[in-house]
């Protein structure tokens, strides 16, 4: 299984990420904060020439339960999404939770970070 999941999208940069904030609501998820690496790395003078944006994407209630479970898997949180152009493409790029927590030996956790993925390549679909 790859690190993650990945798809074309038609939409612009923008629209996309609108889509993907409207359809992460729906099922309980929204944007913590969003990372403008094109913008960033052109402010400390590094040419950067295509869209690239990093969104944190967070369930409360389910961070609540991953950090009661083992504080340390906050390391792990929040889930990310990224919407970026390459090659004049633009894509929607998710960071599997189940692979993410893959890495722990808690049982219970893997299958939070399965439905957790699921749902999100849901929004991911729907969004793109």
């Amino acid at each position: 299984m790859s690190f993650s999941y990945t798809v074309s999208t038609s939409k612009t940069i923008d629209n996309a990420i609108n889509g993907l904030t409207q359809n992460l609501k729906v099922i309980g998820f929204g944007v913590l904060g969003s990372l403008n690496f094109k913008k960033i790395l052109e402010e400390k003078g590094l040419e950067f020439k295509e869209n690239y944006q990093l969104l944190e994407v967070c369930n409360p209630k389910l961070a609540k339960q991953v950090l009661d479970s083992n504080p340390e898997l906050g390391l792990l949180l929040p889930c990310t999404i990224a919407v970026y152009q390459k090659k004049g493409r633009n894509f929607i790029s998710l960071a599997r939770p189940s692979a993410l927590l893959g890495l722990v030996s808690e049982n219970n956790m893997q299958f939070l970070g399965n439905e957790i993925e699921k749902n999100l390549i849901d929004v991911i679909e729907k969004s793109k």
